[in-house]
């Protein structure tokens, strides 16, 4: 893997995210995500598909906004009418909206795996079914994950009632998925650089 790659993937932020994950054993979790689906009669081909290419999509617009400010400023926009027809996926819509009933969570996200807050300590190598919806952008992100470790929950949560701060690493994320999350870093680290250039100027006037 290349230097950037890598400093893509490990890059972390601070994110408020809903969250709920569902405990698996190890015949679940060696099934597969997709097998899963199957077993419980779960369908989403085409919201699939269509994440898959808003994902790689992402991508391309990661290395083009670089390149070239006019096509990159294309690409959005293509991205933006994609994420419109997303949207309206009566599964994607309802999976989101049973998401956001519950309260926010601040977590610690990157492109390998997440921290989040919890009420019980769960035992490292637990396996988990993990969904989340990241609030500043609605982006959802569905996957296969383990617990590796145990630390102090992310700051700005309620100690009292999630003391437990759980470190996950993903498995088997497809790579569709993980550009969503890098994507998502990439676009929230700009905006912060933006702010912080136009407190410099509004300072030094």
């Amino acid at each position: 893997m290349s230097d950037d790659k890598a400093n893509r993937r490990s890059f972390r932020i601070s994110e408020s995210v809903y969250l709920r994950y569902e405990l698996l054993s190890d015949e679940e979790f060696h099934d597969g995500l997709e097998h899963r689906k199957i077993r419980l009669g779960q369908d989403d081909g085409a919201q699939a598909l269509l994440v898959d290419i808003e994902a790689r999509l992402g991508e391309a617009m990661y290395r083009l906004n670089a390149e070239s400010e006019h096509v990159g400023r294309c690409m959005t926009l293509l991205n933006d009418k994609l994420n419109v027809v997303i949207e309206q996926l009566p599964g994607l819509r309802e999976t989101k909206a049973s998401l956001a009933n519950s309260p926010p969570l601040n977590c610690e996200v990157s492109a390998d795996g997440l921290v989040f807050p919890d009420k019980e300590r769960l035992e490292v190598d637990t396996k988990l079914h993990l969904q989340f919806l990241l609030s500043a952008d609605n982006r959802f992100v569905e996957a296969f994950c383990r617990v590796v470790r145990h630390t102090d929950p992310p700051p700005g949560n309620d100690t009292d009632l999630l003391p437990y701060g759980i470190a996950v690493e993903f498995i088997g994320m497809k790579q569709a998925q993980r550009e969503i999350l890098i994507q998502h870093m990439f676009n929230r680290e700009s905006e912060t650089l933006r702010i912080r250039r136009l407190e410099i100027d509004a300072a030094e006037l």
